[in-house]
């Protein structure tokens, strides 16, 4: 019963394969990041990919187009108004240190899900406060490796064996899983934890780019372990 996002989206290609392969989530990174991506670009490479020869083929397959989840760090209204007014996001992930009150005003001005990013090694005190302070302002929590150089993307997984408490803390709310998720942990992580999605981005890449090999394998494992569902409150 996991739903699986790939992050750092670059090209109409790879997002092709994502709804070839029925992947329900793709990531769109416009923080500063080697994944990010400028308006104009999100904008081409979405209607490349709807409009590919694929996609009509593809729609009456029952393989629909993946959410497109926006991917920022810290970002001012002013920013999220400019990028979610262009481009067709289906939910807004916020990956910096936005408060509470700033991810309620994000969900209701654009009537869309925020899922908050939380980063894990930074002691479980502060974890458990931080939590219970976004307990009403977003719709899912993304649990990622703390890294005090970089929101994300960073290949490193955190001791998963904290994964049990951090979704019992979240109940009823999701708990996404990232960081270092690669082909060769995933059934592990899978068959243990069964989280309700994972994100993943370097692990699916070769030389820093998407490798549709990678992705392709990655999928076939994540659907070995049953239907997914979307990721909402």
């Amino acid at each position: 019963m996991t739903a699986l996002k790939i992050c750092g989206i670059k090209d109409a290609n790879t997002l092709v394969l994502l709804q070839k392969l029925s992947v329900e989530y793709a990531g769109l990174v416009f923080a500063e990041s080697k994944r990010r991506v400028t308006v104009e670009q999100a904008r081409t490479l979405i209607a490349e990919a709807k409009t590919s020869a694929d996609a009509e083929v593809l729609e009456n397959m029952n393989r629909p187009f993946p959410h497109l989840v926006g991917v920022f760090v810290n970002p001012d209204v002013s920013e999220l108004d400019r990028i979610v007014n262009q481009v067709p996001l289906d939910v807004i992930q916020l990956h910096g240190q936005e408060t509470p009150e700033f991810c309620q005003m994000a969900q209701k001005r654009f009537g869309k899900p925020v899922w908050k990013a939380i980063g894990i090694g930074t002691g479980s005190d502060s974890i458990i406060e931080k939590l219970a302070s976004y307990k009403n302002s977003v719709q899912a929590y993304l649990f990622d490796t703390h890294d005090p150089k970089q929101a994300g993307g960073t290949g490193k997984k955190f001791a998963w064996e904290n994964i049990p408490d951090l979704q019992r803390m979240v109940a009823p709310f999701q708990a996404i899983i990232a960081g270092g998720i690669s082909i060769e942990n995933v059934e592990t992580l899978l068959s243990k934890y069964a989280p309700a999605l994972i994100d993943l981005s370097s692990g699916v890449e070769t030389n820093g780019e998407k490798d549709a090999h990678k992705i392709t394998i990655l999928a076939e494992r994540v659907k070995q372990h049953g239907t997914s569902y979307e990721c909402t409150r």
